[in-house]
């Protein structure tokens, strides 16, 4: 049974919570913060879902939910983007090249923030960002391994 986009963002905060709580809890807060961040952005604003014409996630992002139309033209939904590396790969490197002349405007102070965070934050916030997509493909029935064993894309 298919599930609808408000079932994923449930699925998907109450996993967020469940995961940080006890990292917060155990003296970790900003890997905690970091995990949070990364999650929230894979469920609220870059899912698996962003091929579709309408659902929550583009709805989200108000009037610049016209950058994704291209992505929707050109993916087919449950091909690509619902794969575990290449999906949520192809995502990110779309929406960076959308983002490119903001990074190229703001260079130095973008090279500062990024300096002035621990490796370990980027690396965390990329897990929490991942583990938010490959739940989405869990709850739509698609496993890493398929029946043959063999690993997924």
């Amino acid at each position: 049974r298919l599930m609808h986009g408000y079932q994923h963002t449930a699925i998907n905060l109450s996993a967020t919570a469940l995961a940080a709580f006890p990292l917060a809890l155990s003296g970790r807060p900003i890997t905690a913060a970091a995990f949070t961040a990364g999650m929230l952005f894979g469920t609220l604003l870059v899912t698996p879902d962003l091929d579709l014409k309408l659902n929550d996630a583009r709805r989200r992002w108000g009037r610049l939910r016209f950058i994704w139309t291209p992505y929707a033209t050109f993916s087919r939904h449950r091909g690509a983007s619902h794969t575990y590396l290449l999906g949520p790969t192809v995502r990110l490197a779309y929406l960076l090249l959308w983002l490119c002349p903001i990074i190229a405007l703001c260079q130095g102070a973008i090279r500062t923030f990024i300096a002035d965070l621990a490796p370990e934050v980027i690396v965390i916030t990329a897990a929490g960002y991942y583990a938010a997509q490959w739940l989405h493909l869990v709850c739509d029935g698609i496993l890493p391994f398929n029946s043959r064993g063999r690993r997924a894309r």
